[in-house]
């Protein structure tokens, strides 16, 4: 089973995006700190995908993403932004660091499920 994690700072957008995964054929993974998610995939963990936000406190979106470019094991692995920000200037950064794509918040549920379900190859 694909796993899947989430980085969001704001527990009530993680409990908007358990409720749209939770029949979904995936294994998720929630946390509220990038850091802790990323020295946990520098330790071993592998995900599939990763959903992350951009503006969070102590670590942002990109630079989880530059940190997770940076290990060997996540360096091509599909990461989406999930976030209220749209200004191109940001795209542009999150693609540079290879960001598979970006979904404005507050999120259509059928739309992260379709990405989701479209990045992960799912039935």
């Amino acid at each position: 089973m694909p796993l899947v994690i989430f980085v969001d700072d704001s527990e009530t957008a993680l409990a908007s995006t358990r409720m749209v995964t939770n029949s979904m054929p995936i294994e998720v993974k929630q946390y509220t700190q990038a850091q802790v998610a990323l020295d946990e995939i520098k330790a071993g963990m592998t995900p599939d995908l990763i959903i992350t936000d951009l503006n969070m406190p102590v670590m942002n979106g990109l630079e989880f993403l530059a940190g997770l470019r940076a290990v060997e094991a996540t360096k091509r692995t599909p990461c989406l932004m999930l976030t209220t920000e749209t200004k191109d200037e940001l795209k542009q950064e999150g693609k540079a660091l290879g960001l598979t794509g970006w979904i404005v918040k507050p999120f259509n549920p059928a739309q992260l499920k379709q990405a989701i379900t479209r990045v992960l190859r799912l039935p």
